[in-house]
């Protein structure tokens, strides 16, 4: 039963709660979602909400979080940095825009009831077993969070799991595809093959001077190197700013003393409740009814308040509490729907009090205990306190030395020393690059442009200081420039040889290797050398790469021996004789289990992308030809 709950969220909290309560999506605030940011320019419409620029990099960054998260020294950050990366995730971004419209438009709102419940399971927010307002609130400060953007996610959440729901639950598999599906997958069959080499088509290979010079000439884009540079450059990172940043014990002392409340915990008070349902919108008879029968049970606890927790059990309509005999818990004031958090602030301890209507019903409510409002010792925030300082501090240093660096970089066009002995930074150089394989940070669209326009190529004079990502400003000059060219024909004339006598070999000998299998089909063992008969499997294994277990398991069975063959990646060619095929009598139970899970996950995003694909077709989405350049 809290109340309003806005706006976004970042960070490892969000993926507190996708573990916790399984969320269909991570989102940011539902302000943001539904009415668009308006701090940068749109990159994308979605009927009437719009998608920033800035919208888009945060969620970039969020995901790529993610996956250096989930993947550790596997990692790859230039995938990140990708056009195809940045373009998955606005995709993801309108149709999460597109959901969230649809469960608007229906109706799909999270009760405050819901809201409560979930944040009293998050073990991050608890004390001694219990959620703890005060531990709730340190957290989220500590991840720059606010209950009212935290909580508006989980009302998100809660949207777009109502509105994905029917498709994620409504997908199951028949027993009967499975079992059919198990005993193909789990199928065996006997094979024997040979193998015939290049050798025996290398006779009939021909490839002459005239050949390579025709390929050449058809395909000179794929012999012209593009335009390269090598660049000198330079990196202001906030980030690196904050780290090198010692605070003072008086630093700490002074902020703890101006901003002691932020490190306090409010007033909180621990009530129970009973609670007789009626829907807002029911008749007045249905709420006199209800509205008699809490009044029944006020006049019971008058005369035995003892009674209350067995009446909670017995009587309340709000399963969560009922089975704790009503206990809510502690809490501070805002956190429950408004009437329900005026009366059990004007209470005494120990007071009942009923009953009280809502829009959830009618309560009536007992006062167990006070918890006075405190300040949390210096000592037990100081690491808090000290983040907070560097943070502030950093961004300070950080805006100086970037109007600094900026200067420096303008006022002595042809040399980045000057900027980069005032920010104490080295001027690093890059390897050749060409704007379309540029490497991180050059494959900002901004810096490209600038470090690869004929001005900056002539005359090698320092870029502007580039904001590359929010934080991180990159100044850079051109050192060498490679104009794009034509290799000649000399130069790239083997590589073309030996390209179109592997391609004929490959032809011829596949021609061959199809002719025998036809010879074989009609008896004729055409002198092959098989080997010993092998029963396999659908999984790879050294004489049977991935193509050769595909061709094995595709070929027609009716009639045995049945023929088949592919390349091999050492050029030869392999036939494959398939004997015998060995049926499984009973799929295994795992096995089944496994192909259940996944025809279920297939099903799931099937029907997903077909209720999407329903959804969007009834919104207009605009993409901008450049929503998806640089950061």
């Amino acid at each position: 039963m809290l109340e309003a709950i806005r706006k976004h969220a970042q960070g490892w909290l969000a993926k507190v709660i996708l573990g916790l309560i399984a969320l269909t999506f991570a989102l940011f605030g539902i302000d943001s979602y539904m009415k668009g940011d308006k701090s940068g320019a749109m990159v994308a419409q979605v009927g009437d909400v719009g998608i920033s620029r800035e919208e888009l990099a945060r969620e970039i960054q969020t995901q790529t979080d993610r996956m250096r998260e989930a993947m550790g020294p596997a990692f790859d950050p230039a995938v990140a940095e990708t056009a195809d990366f940045r373009k998955q995730v606005l995709d993801s971004l309108i149709e999460r825009k597109a959901l969230l419209q649809d469960a608007q438009k229906n109706k799909f709102l999270a009760p405050d009831a819901y809201l409560a419940s979930v944040l009293a399971q998050i073990p991050a927010f608890q004390q001694d077993g219990k959620f703890s307002q005060q531990r709730y609130e340190a957290v989220l400060h500590q991840n720059g969070r606010t209950p009212a953007q935290f909580e508006n996610e989980l009302r998100q959440g809660f949207m777009l799991d109502v509105v994905t729901s029917p498709v994620t639950l409504a997908a199951f598999p028949s027993n009967t595809s499975l079992t059919q599906l198990a005993r193909l997958v789990s199928q065996q069959r006997e094979i024997a093959w040979a193998d015939l080499s290049a050798s025996t088509v290398a006779s009939q290979v021909k490839v002459t001077q005239a050949d390579v010079e025709r390929d050449y000439a058809a395909h000179k884009a794929e012999f012209t190197e593009p335009e390269q540079i090598r660049v000198e450059y330079l990196v202001l990172d906030k980030a690196s700013v904050a780290a090198g940043i010692a605070v003072s014990d008086q630093a700490v002392a002074d902020y703890y003393a101006a901003n002691t409340a932020q490190f306090g915990r409010p007033e909180q008070r621990s009530a129970s409740h009973i609670l007789i349902a009626v829907d807002k919108n029911a008749d007045a008879a249905t709420r006199a009814k209800a509205k008699a029968k809490a009044t029944e049970l006020v006049q019971i606890l008058q005369k035995s308040p003892e009674r209350f927790a067995e009446l909670a059990r017995a009587q309340s309509q709000d399963p969560g509490s009922a089975a704790q005999g009503g206990s809510l818990g502690s809490f501070a004031r805002g956190m429950m729907v408004k009437p329900f958090d005026d009366a059990v602030f004007s209470m005494k301890p120990h007071e009942i009090r009923g009953p009280v209507e809502s829009d959830f019903g009618y309560h009536i409510i007992r006062l167990d205990g006070i918890q006075p409002a405190k300040v949390a010792p210096l000592n037990e925030v100081r690491a808090e306190v000290i983040e907070d300082v560097r943070k502030q501090q950093a961004q300070k240093a950080f805006a100086d030395l970037a109007d600094s660096f900026s200067n420096l970089v303008y006022e002595n066009a042809n040399s980045l020393q000057p900027a980069a002995a005032a920010a104490k930074l080295s001027v690093k150089q890059s390897d050749w690059m060409s704007a379309k394989t540029a490497p991180a940070p050059f494959n900002n669209a901004t810096l490209s442009a600038a470090l690869f326009s004929p001005d900056s190529i002539k005359s090698k004079q320092n870029t502007d200081a580039i904001e590359v990502q929010p934080g991180v400003l990159v100044a850079a000059r051109v050192i060498d420039h490679r104009p794009a060219r034509l290799r000649p024909l000399a130069e790239v004339s083997a590589a073309i040889e030996a390209r179109l006598h592997a391609e004929q070999t490959a032809k011829l000998l596949a021609q061959k290797g199809e002719a025998t299998i036809q010879a074989l089909a009609k008896g004729d063992e055409a002198g092959l050398n098989w080997s010993a008969f092998k029963v396999v499997g659908r999984q790879p294994f050294a004489e049977l790469d991935a193509a050769g277990i595909k061709a094995v398991f595709r070929v027609k069975t009716d009639k045995l021996p049945a023929y088949t063959g592919f390349a091999r990646p050492d050029g030869s060619y392999r036939i494959v004789r398939v004997s015998r095929v060995v049926e499984t009598s009973a799929p295994d139970a795992m096995l089944l289990g496994s192909i259940a899970s996944g025809v279920t996950q297939a099903q799931q995003r099937a029907d997903m992308k077909a209720m999407l694909a329903l959804i969007m077709a009834g919104e207009k989405v605009t993409i901008k030809p450049n929503a998806v350049d640089g950061r």
